[in-house]
């Protein structure tokens, strides 16, 4: 079975990922309803039903408002460290507690025949963590909120073929908008999140060290625009003589559809889940019309 990472949906409204192994389906975090979630897996020619587990990688709600409904629906089980568990649970509604799987930075487990590493995060929530998916095809990783490209992280990361990169904010529109100056500075610090320029200089060193494959996630609404990130990174990888699409292969989550698949066996094809080659943009309701 082809090896494959998408975004679900991406954004300060929303985090959530969808990995495809040899062995198991994933999902990476869930800030979606469960009708969202249902109806992206479904796109793709996934079920929610056969998904095998839920990877967490911290509390706040953009990440993690869909859980308790998903593991009410569909019994599937959760994976989060403990400090993120109980932070959690006030939020999480009657849940199947057996479901529950208690996980620690830098001890890896498997699920199924999929192991996964978690890694400590620098962000302002309880344990985060990052993910790294271990598959023959090569590995993929997901840091996605971070107040710095630190170096457990770089080490976390090193060799993943495809990685999900936050590109948050842009500094100068952070700076000129409406956010009151404590969110401006919790935003910029060390434990909040990555900048366009900072998800540069991480994306440049990602690609010389073996990453084909880079998703721009989590931007800011307010803050950022897709172009923006997408033409700042760029610049970045552009200055290490990297070429798009020789080199590496790059796009921008979408807030409120999916993303395109990329596939690690072959990171430079379209691929289309359950429909093989070529490849097409695949979409997710918008909310108001769920």
């Amino acid at each position: 079975m082809p090896v494959y990472s998408v975004s679900l949906r991406s954004g300060s409204s929303g985090n959530s990922a969808f990995i495809r192994t040899e062995s198991a389906g994933l999902a990476l975090d869930l800030g979606m309803t469960g009708r969202q979630y249902a109806l992206a897996l479904e796109s793709l020619g996934e079920s929610a039903d056969g998904v095998d587990g839920i990877l967490l990688t911290h509390e706040h709600i953009d990440h993690s408002s869909g859980i308790g409904v998903v593991m009410r629906r569909h019994k599937t089980p959760l994976y989060a460290t403990l400090g993120t568990y109980r932070a959690l649970l006030p939020f999480l509604g009657k849940i199947d507690e057996s479901l529950v799987r208690i996980i620690e930075p830098g001890q890896s487990f498997s699920i199924r025949e999929t192991v996964i590493t978690p890694f400590s995060i620098p962000h302002d929530a309880a344990d985060p963590v990052g993910f790294r998916i271990h598959t023959k095809a090569g590995d993929i990783g997901v840091a996605t909120d971070l107040g710095h490209f630190s170096q457990t992280v770089r080490e976390a990361l090193t060799g993943c073929r495809i990685v999900h990169l936050e590109a948050n904010f842009d500094p100068d529109m952070l700076e000129t908008g409406s956010y009151p100056p404590s969110l401006k500075k919790r935003i910029a610090g060390s434990d909040g999140h990555l900048s366009n320029q900072e998800s540069g200089m991480a994306a440049s060193w990602l690609i010389r060290n073996g990453t084909e494959s880079l998703f721009l996630s989590h931007l800011s609404e307010e803050n950022n625009l897709p172009p923006l990130a997408l033409r700042t990174v760029c610049s970045y990888l552009d200055q290490t003589g990297a070429r798009a699409g020789e080199d590496y292969v790059i796009q921008v989550a979408p807030r409120y559809s999916c993303s395109r698949p990329m596939l690690c066996q072959d990171p430079f094809s379209e691929y289309v889940p359950g429909q093989g080659f070529p490849g097409q943009q695949l979409t997710l309701p918008l909310i108001g019309d769920l």
